[in-house]
């Protein structure tokens, strides 16, 4: 087992002089896409004054989340093959070809393929950066990488708002987008200094292309497609009926897809994903279903802001942003665990907090409490910045070889992939508990707010007892596999 205790050794600077470069490229990759997020969300109205299509608007975002999971999906496998710093090139280039076309389109359809360009380049990015922890920083070192990227991103969530707005009345919403050339240009200088020209595999002198067995890629690209599109046109489905089969249709194909990918030579996924018998493969179940039921959060928290309590745009924004807020804060006291059974109870406290905030924001709503509104956003916020980073980093150094590449990398794919499903499983629960009529092009009202809004947020709530209780299971499994490795020693 390679995670090590926190009091094990004084990680080194994450700044010093052979890590700044790779700091600050992960920095700036994390916090290239957290901005993106919330700038193209702030400039949206303005985009569809200018260029039309309403009925349209969900391909802006869902092109984007499209691309960026299939690139995060294929990216650790390509990260195995060639490397990181080729992989980097490709990402860096798609992404400034993508805010360009963006940034430049007459037309919606034009912003939308930039948007596809942009997603693809991100979501390689992304899982590039996650997938060079281990390469970059020893495991004592991690718990401090990743306190400073939940910093980033809620540095993000809170000058998001803001610099879309002053980006949108200095010029247009088309700056939103071509501010990303210059950020791009230096995280590929910062790249190309942190980073080694070959791959692990190259440098060992092990040559994948003489491994024997399966491959069938065209085969397994073709279900990888299918799963990500039925589950990120999960929004254009308003239907109860539609909604389950698009789950279910995007469920199965994936379902097919791990199967063969698990005999295939050259894995697009970690060979113990998803298997409920293995540490690593509990944990991606961790990973998918806390981030499925977290999407309530991201759906509804900040139209509930503006509806119920007839806060601004960016005051919702704001109440909303406290959970990136308190994520940041107690990552830092999660990093700063001064033993590893300390670190064990926060792994197991998390998933607890975030179910009590999940059931405070439906209390909130029951009794017309903004106060216990916000409230509930800081006490989730602190749930996933207690275990969340303890609990990737525990998937990520217990992989061994060209796996933990896989693991490392697929990790916020994982998440993305959950929180569209999320979204899906979201809106059927609205739809049944009756906060959202299918077909109706009416807002939420205050009424329907308070009628059913509470029992959406209750059932994620329970819902979320579900990895609370994995979790429990996972804690034991890593104590087991960590007390083994010290006996061996």
């Amino acid at each position: 087992m390679a995670v090590s205790s926190p009091v094990q050794d004084c990680p080194p600077h994450l700044f010093s002089r052979d890590r700044a470069a790779g700091t600050l490229a992960l920095m700036l990759g994390v916090g290239s896409h957290a901005i993106n997020g919330f700038v193209t969300t702030a400039v949206l109205p303005d985009i569809i004054r200018d260029l039309g299509g309403q009925d349209r608007a969900f391909w802006v975002f869902s092109s984007f989340e499209m691309m960026a999971i299939l690139a995060g999906c294929l990216t650790g496998a390509v990260k195995v093959r060639f490397g990181a710093r080729r992989p980097f090139l490709l990402a860096t280039s798609l992404l400034a070809f993508g805010s360009t076309l963006a940034g430049l389109s007459g037309s919606l359809e034009g912003l939308i393929a930039g948007r596809a360009f942009q997603g693809f380049g991100e979501g390689m990015i992304i899982a590039l950066c996650y997938g060079l922890i281990p390469d970059l920083f020893p495991n004592h070192a991690a718990p401090r990488v990743f306190a400073l990227l939940s910093g980033v991103w809620a540095l993000a969530a809170g000058i998001g708002p803001v610099s879309a707005g002053l980006l949108s009345e200095l010029w247009s919403w088309r700056a939103a987008f071509l501010v990303n050339i210059p950020l791009v240009l230096l995280l590929f200088v910062l790249m190309n200094t942190a980073l080694p020209a070959a791959s692990a595999a190259a440098r060992s002198g092990h040559n994948p292309t003489q491994s024997t067995g399966s491959n069938r890629f065209v085969l397994r690209l073709l279900l990888l497609v299918a799963s990500i599109y039925f589950l990120t046109v999960i929004g254009e489905a308003h239907t109860p009926v539609r909604l389950t089969l698009t789950i279910l249709a995007g469920l199965i194909a994936a379902t097919i897809l791990l199967k063969i990918d698990a005999n295939s030579v050259r894995s697009l996924f970690p060979k113990e994903a998803f298997r409920l018998e293995t540490l690593i493969g509990l944990g991606t179940w961790i990973v998918f279903l806390t981030s499925v039921v977290a999407a309530v959060r991201a759906i509804f928290v900040t139209t509930f802001g503006q509806v119920y309590w007839d806060m601004s745009v960016t005051e919702a924004s704001y109440v909303a942003a406290g959970l990136a807020f308190s994520w940041t804060v107690f990552s830092w006291v999660s990093a700063r665990a001064p033993s590893r059974k300390r670190e064990m109870t926060y792994l197991v406290t998390g998933p607890v907090l975030i179910a009590i905030g999940l059931a405070m924001t439906a209390y909130s709503l029951e009794t017309r409490s903004l106060t216990l509104f916000a409230l509930a956003a800081i006490v989730a916020g602190a749930g996933h910045g207690l275990s969340s980073q303890i609990l990737m980093r525990s998937l990520m150094y217990t992989a061994k070889g060209q796996e933990q590449n896989l693991v490392s990398s697929i990790l916020p794919t994982i998440s993305s992939a959950g929180i569209a499903i999320g979204g899906g499983l979201t809106g059927l629960i609205a739809i049944q508990t009756g906060l959202i009529t299918p077909g109706a092009e009416s807002l939420l009202t205050k009424a329907v707010i308070a009628q059913s809004g509470p029992s959406v947020f209750y059932t994620n709530a329970f819902l979320m007892l579900v990895p609370a209780s994995a979790m429990l299971v996972l804690r034991r499994r890593l104590i087991h596999a960590e007390s083994g490795e010290v006996k061996a020693d």
